[in-house]
């Protein structure tokens, strides 16, 4: 079995499409109202738990700012 999607442009046309469908006997459907989308809450960054990203690296805030800036040596 495939599922597919599908948006309608103009709900006008709603009951023409769904009295099409229904009229088609190989095909079940099932009408879905479209769910509202909860709004994505991000959470806050919390700088310390960063701590101790680069422990056990050999790397120093120099080297860092040449890799992120690019300098050259």
């Amino acid at each position: 079995m495939e599922r597919y999607i599908i948006e309608l442009k103009d709900l006008s046309k709603r009951t023409f499409f769904l009295e099409l469908l229904s009229q088609l006997d190989f095909i079940d459907f099932k009408i879905r109202e479209e769910e509202e989308e909860e709004p994505v809450t991000e959470k806050d960054y919390d700088f310390f738990q960063s701590a101790g990203l680069f422990v056990n690296r050999e790397i120093n805030a120099n080297q860092l700012r040449k890799e992120a800036w690019r300098i050259p040596s």
